[in-house]
């Protein structure tokens, strides 16, 4: 087995930093071969990881390991995804969750502690196909791929005021990313306005005049633990999209609860769509987000699809919910 390492040092308010050097000190005491690869800016990533696949895809025990935050892992994709050999013979991505959201990890089933991550990589002896999201945005013909979700509007506007707070590297520090993300969520509110929005596929085609959410998920967490989308696993090939409509002050209210909650996907505030093709598109320009990642302020014609990638680390299964004890019943007189 060897590692190619993809390292983001920067990750996380620096908790990659950290993160690597424990996870070296295991890789060298167990002799395990690697060879590490610093990012050193936006996107080098993606540069470092299709250099990787051009020369070792489809060369056995080679694996991909990734060690900083969602976004560094979407750009490790899809620069993995950019070489034709690569997708004929896909090199297995492992991953050491140290950013601030980390949703990709609790999607997955990833543990929070650098070591217990990699012994999960370790002890895996296959990879594991889960879903990837894979888009094509027509009005500047790009394309691409994600692990998390796509969202325009209300959520894309929260991701770009957090990535631009001064406190999001303290919270990163305390290993609070999400209330940095809810830090800024009534402040978005207020700045983000109601759109028009088309969504269709082959059986259905929708308008909404009021959109003001607009997130399409791969698995179900959001914003560094928020559940958007509670029904959606990693191994299913469809994805969701969530709509809510921006209504009046009591119902927008009551969606926030909800959303808060992990509860507006089933609630009647919002619409959802479960499908392996989606396409939609706004007429007015709109904050766009992607695995966290800012899209910038754009007009969006995007349609969305799935593909198949190969994970290699062994999922941590989750806790079982805490049973109810019955309750005795009263004896009647």
């Amino acid at each position: 087995m060897h590692f190619s390492i993809i390292i983001n040092e920067h990750a996380g308010g620096g908790n990659a930093e950290g993160a690597w050097k424990r996870i070296k000190g295991r890789l060298n005491q167990t002799g395990i071969a690697y060879t590490p690869w610093l990012t050193r800016g936006p996107q080098h990533a993606t540069y470092l990881a299709k250099k990787v696949a051009d020369r070792l895809a489809g060369q056995p025990e080679e694996i991909v390991l990734v060690i900083g935050g969602d976004g560094t892992l979407h750009e490790t994709l899809n620069g993995l995804m950019q070489s034709e050999q690569n997708r004929r013979n896909p090199l297995p991505l492992a991953y050491i969750p140290s950013g601030t959201g980390n949703d990709f990890a609790r999607g997955y089933g990833i543990n929070s502690d650098p070591i217990k991550a990699l012994d999960q990589v370790l002890t895996a002896t296959e990879g594991k196909l889960i879903t990837v999201g894979h888009y094509y945005e027509a009005i500047k013909g790009e394309e691409g791929f994600f692990l998390n979700n796509v969202g325009i509007g209300y959520d894309a506007a929260i991701v770009s005021k957090t990535n631009a707070s001064k406190r999001k590297k303290q919270m990163n520090k305390l290993r609070l990313g999400h209330f940095s993300y809810l830090a800024n969520a009534l402040g978005a509110l207020y700045d983000q306005q109601p759109f028009e929005l088309k969504v269709e596929n082959g059986k259905y085609h929708d308008a909404f005049h009021k959109a003001y959410i607009v997130i399409a998920s791969n698995h179900p967490f959001i914003g560094g633990g928020f559940r958007i989308a509670p029904d959606t696993s990693l191994t299913d090939p469809k994805l969701d999209l969530l709509v809510a409509e921006r209504k009046n002050w009591l119902v927008t209210f009551n969606q926030l609860i909800q959303f808060a909650r992990g509860k507006l996907a089933h609630s009647r505030f919002a619409k959802r769509y479960s499908a392996r093709q989606v396409r939609y598109s706004t007429t007015s320009l709109e904050f766009g987000q992607m695995d966290g990642e800012e899209m910038g302020n754009r007009f969006v014609d995007l349609t969305l699809d799935t593909a198949a990638y190969p994970f290699w680390q062994v999922p941590e299964l989750a806790t079982p919910a805490k049973r109810s004890k019955p309750k005795k019943k009263k004896h009647q007189k």
